[in-house]
């Protein structure tokens, strides 16, 4: 009797030990799926990010949000996205700096807001890297100021820009669609 008890209690715990090692293959590869559901998720946020951004560089209509600003000598401060950026709307442009602190300055924020007609747009377009190069010349009431952008596929962008009286500003952030966008412009020059 005590054979027959011995393999019957192991039959019945049987089971038990088998799906326990089930559960711990479920569970491993239930996390593997995961991964590579998580994987393709953001491949294809990439790719609709890049798809957005090259609507954005080929229409010309978008606007650089800086993060921050700096100038040739490598010098950087961060500023307000919302008061420092480039406005880019087809056949208008808008440059403005400012500072947190509002004060003075022709825009009545503490920089300047020069706002004008943008005379020449050229996009090209790195090889293996995807970056767009963006050459435009924007006419304003003070001055023309040449523009050259790099922009990556996921929306980062650096901006140089030049002017009448000599050095370089460099604007450092993001491009966001022109809608999207929640900037605030102070008096134009």
């Amino acid at each position: 009797m005590k054979p027959i008890g011995i393999i019957i209690l192991m039959l019945m715990f049987m089971p038990l030990a088998s799906s326990q090692t089930e559960n711990t293959v479920d569970r491993k590869t239930q996390r593997q799926l995961q991964k590579e559901e998580k994987k393709k998720q953001r491949e294809a946020e990439q790719t609709m990010q890049a798809a957005l951004v090259e609507m954005m560089v080929n229409e010309g209509k978008f606007v650089l949000e800086a993060d921050y600003l700096s100038n040739q000598y490598g010098s950087r401060v961060m500023v307000n996205s919302t008061i420092n950026f480039i406005i880019v709307d087809s056949t208008q442009g808008v440059i403005q700096t400012a500072s947190m602190s509002g004060v003075g300055g022709p825009n009545f924020m503490g920089g300047v807001t020069a706002e004008g007609t943008i005379t020449q747009y050229e996009v090209t377009k790195s090889g293996k890297s995807k970056i767009y190069n963006v050459k435009m010349m924007i006419m304003t009431s003070i001055g023309m100021y040449d523009i050259f952008l790099s922009i990556t596929p996921d929306g980062n962008a650096t901006a140089t820009i030049g002017g009448n009286w000599g050095g370089k500003l460099n604007y450092h952030g993001r491009l966001v669609p022109l809608g999207a966008s929640k900037v605030y412009k102070g008096r134009s020059i």
